[in-house]
């Protein structure tokens, strides 16, 4: 009997086979129903140890996925509306000011207030510090980045800190542009994280916890701060380049046998889960397993088998494209060719752009550790793809993936 998922089954070896990952894991849902299950090779450098859908994973923005799905809860309640002032509900945002020039302190009042739509579609002028072997942007950029490595070092000499203290600390900071003016990646979802909070009384995990994780039946995802230390995470697998301009010398048997580009990494490495807090941006723990019931429930229009999270008109809302035509071109590049962007996720429109197939309206976000989701709620289809990479290889990987398993699904 010719086996049904060759295609999917040889895209990932050959990641493996080419050395061009270390470890890696897909796993699909259709209606409800897990219908591809598979991971390959090791979760460690030395390739001892597998990688399996029940691998501890760091998810970097993979987490926003679920912060994003969390907020859209209290939406449905009536507890915001998407044009409300960030400030009505966080005053610290009251008066933003804009950075003018190449002087941090060269700044104007805001034209307009921050609203939550612009938080969630990355229109707000906020955004992120630099990351290891990353040029900076610019003096916003910069400034955030001394911040954080600030907010590291107190963490690390064991002062506490708080997602309320760190969002007053993003308010301080001036915005990169005028409210909607662009599209800028950044610290946008954390402060929705903060806003979750607010309206619910409870911390970011505590409330992700009740309203995602346990109904889905999400059994290994939490925060990193909620690690024990004896609980193994996978490694990562750091570009040697990347880890020598972030300050990192790896002895030699951290590299994977064969391998002198990569080197395996435990801990975050990247700045976000060091900061002692709940960062609802990046700081997420999860596995494949878990991950992959997100994203059949969005495939579901909102509900996994018998357990409905959000309405499906909201689900509709969250994949509707924000950007207009300027803030779209300077959104769709590299891995979001193809792709408008909605209510915190990247929402598919045009295959000629991406290079691949998905029907129009499948939505989800990726991680920087190489970890990927997408649903399609006109299919029900949903697929996870789990790597543990820095630099991640996204723009590699997922079209190889969408191709195959798009050729086995018409099979």
């Amino acid at each position: 009997m010719a086996n049904p998922w060759q295609n999917t089954e040889q895209v990932l070896q050959a990641f493996i086979d080419e050395k061009f990952l270390v470890g890696c894991g897909l796993q699909i849902y259709q209606n409800g129903e897990k219908i591809f299950d598979r991971c390959q090779c090791s979760s460690t450098a030395d390739g001892k140890t597998p990688m399996t859908a029940s691998t501890l994973l760091h998810l970097y923005s993979m987490t926003k996925n679920f912060t994003c799905a969390g907020a859209m809860t209290l939406y449905e309640k009536g507890l915001f509306d998407l044009d409300d002032p960030i400030a009505e509900y966080l005053p610290e945002f009251a008066h933003p000011a804009v950075c003018i020039s190449d002087d941090i302190r060269d700044v104007v009042p805001a034209e307009r207030p921050i609203t939550i739509r612009q938080l969630f579609s990355m229109q707000s002028g906020l955004t992120y510090w630099t990351f290891p072997g990353l040029p900076h942007l610019g003096p916003v950029e910069e400034a955030l980045t001394e911040l954080v490595a600030e907010i590291g070092r107190k963490v690390q000499d064991g002062m506490p800190n708080t997602l309320e203290q760190f969002v007053k600390d993003i308010a301080s900071m001036p915005l990169c542009f005028q409210p909607g003016d662009h599209w800028r990646y950044g610290l946008s979802l954390t402060v929705i994280g903060r806003l979750c909070e607010v309206l619910s009384g409870m911390t970011i995990g505590e409330f992700l916890r009740k309203t995602i994780w346990e109904p889905l039946g999400m059994t290994n995802s939490c925060f990193s701060t909620a690690l024990k230390g004896d609980e193994a995470v996978a490694e990562l697998m750091i570009d040697a380049a990347c880890g020598v301009a972030a300050g990192k010398n790896p002895p030699k048997e951290a590299y994977p046998a064969g391998r002198t580009d990569v080197f395996g990494y435990r801990g975050s490495f990247l700045q976000g889960p060091d900061f002692g807090i709940e960062l609802p941006c990046g700081g997420m723990i999860s596995t494949m397993d878990d991950m992959s019931r997100l994203f059949a429930m969005f495939a579901g229009k909102g509900q996994l088998n018998d357990v409905r999270i959000l309405k499906e008109e909201t689900i509709d809302l969250m994949r509707t494209n924000q950007l207009s035509a300027h803030n779209l071109r300077e959104f769709a590049q590299d891995a979001n060719k193809g792709f408008g962007y909605g209510l915190g996720y990247r929402v598919f429109r045009d295959a000629e752009e991406a290079g691949f197939s998905l029907p129009k309206g499948s939505f989800g976000w990726d991680g920087a550790a190489g970890c990927y989701g997408i649903a399609s709620p006109e299919t029900g289809i949903s697929f996870v793809f789990i790597e543990q990479s820095i630099p991640h290889h996204i723009v590699q990987t997922i079209p190889r993936i969408v191709r195959a398993v798009n050729a086995d699904l018409r099979s």
